[in-house]
C-alpha cells in the first residue's frame, strides 16, 4: 500500500462513435489493451469525489486556477480490489497523479468525516489528504461512473483511453459498491472522450494515426461536467 506518483501530459478530445469504433481498432494493432476489459472490450470505473464545503476545488478548475487539485475515491468493475484514493493535481499543462491503495472497510469511516484511518498508512499521500481533509472538512459531493476501453504502449508510458457512457447521481453514499444509484447521463450518448496520456512527447506515427487535428479538443473535465450541471 505504497505511494504511488504519476507525473505525465494529456491530450482529451471529443470523438463520436464512428471514429471510436476506427480508432478503437487501429490502437488494437500497436498498443496492448489493459488487463482490466472484460469480455466486450471495456471496465467501467467509478469515482467518488470530495470538495469542501465553498467547492474550492470545483471554484479552481472553472476559473482556470494554474495549480489545482482533486480528491477522489476510485474502483474498477465495481470490485474492492484495489480501491484507490487520488489525488490528481495540474500545474501548469503537467498532470501530478498521487495515489494510495487504501481498504475497503475504511471508506465509510471517511465518508462520515472520520479521517484517523488513513494515518495507519504512514504515506505521504495519505498524510497529505488526511491533513487537507481535516483542515477543510471535505465531504463527497458526487459519485461518477463510466465505461473505459484503454490502451498503452511501453514508449514515454502512452496511455490511449475511450470514454463513453459517462453518468453521474448526487451523493447520499451508504456503500460505494451499491449498483441502486439513480445515475444520470453527463454528456451526449454519441459523444465519446479520447485521452492521450504520456510523458515527454507523443512520437509523431501517433498523432498522425489518431488524426488528432481533425478532432475538437478541449479541456474537459467529468468531474466540473457533473457538478456544473447541479448548479
Amino acid at each position: 500500500m505504497n505511494d504511488k506518483l504519476i507525473n505525465r501530459r494529456e491530450l482529451k478530445y471529443y470523438i463520436n462513435h464512428v471514429d471510436y469504433l476506427y480508432l478503437a481498432s487501429l490502437v488494437s494493432n500497436f498498443f496492448q489493451i489493459d488487463k482490466n476489459c472484460k469480455d466486450n472490450g471495456s471496465y467501467s470505473v467509478r469515482s467518488l469525489y470530495f470538495d469542501n464545503k465553498s467547492n474550492k476545488d470545483y471554484f479552481e478548475k472553472i476559473s482556470g486556477y494554474d495549480r489545482r487539485e482533486k480528491y477522489r475515491i476510485r474502483i474498477y468493475n465495481m470490485d474492492p480490489s484495489p480501491v484507490k484514493f487520488e489525488i490528481k493535481g495540474k500545474t501548469g499543462n503537467i498532470i501530478i497523479k498521487e495515489s494510495l491503495e487504501i481498504e475497503p472497510g475504511i471508506i465509510k469511516d471517511i465518508i462520515s468525516g472520520n479521517y484517523e484511518p488513513l494515518l495507519k498508512y504512514g504515506s505521504s499521500t495519505a498524510r497529505k489528504i488526511y491533513g487537507e481533509f481535516s483542515r477543510d472538512h471535505y465531504r463527497p459531493v458526487v459519485i461518477i461512473d463510466y465505461d473505459r476501453r484503454a490502451y498503452s504502449l511501453p514508449v514515454n508510458n502512452i496511455r490511449i483511453t475511450f470514454d463513453s457512457k459517462i453518468r453521474k447521481c448526487e451523493v447520499n453514499p451508504g456503500d460505494i459498491f451499491s449498483d441502486n444509484y439513480d445515475m444520470f447521463p453527463v454528456t451526449n450518448h454519441k459523444k465519446i472522450i479520447m485521452e492521450i496520456k504520456y510523458n515527454g512527447f507523443i512520437p509523431s506515427w501517433i498523432k498522425k494515426m489518431l488524426q488528432v487535428q481533425g478532432f475538437e479538443r478541449c479541456a474537459i473535465s467529468k468531474y466540473t461536467l457533473s457538478r456544473y450541471m447541479e448548479n
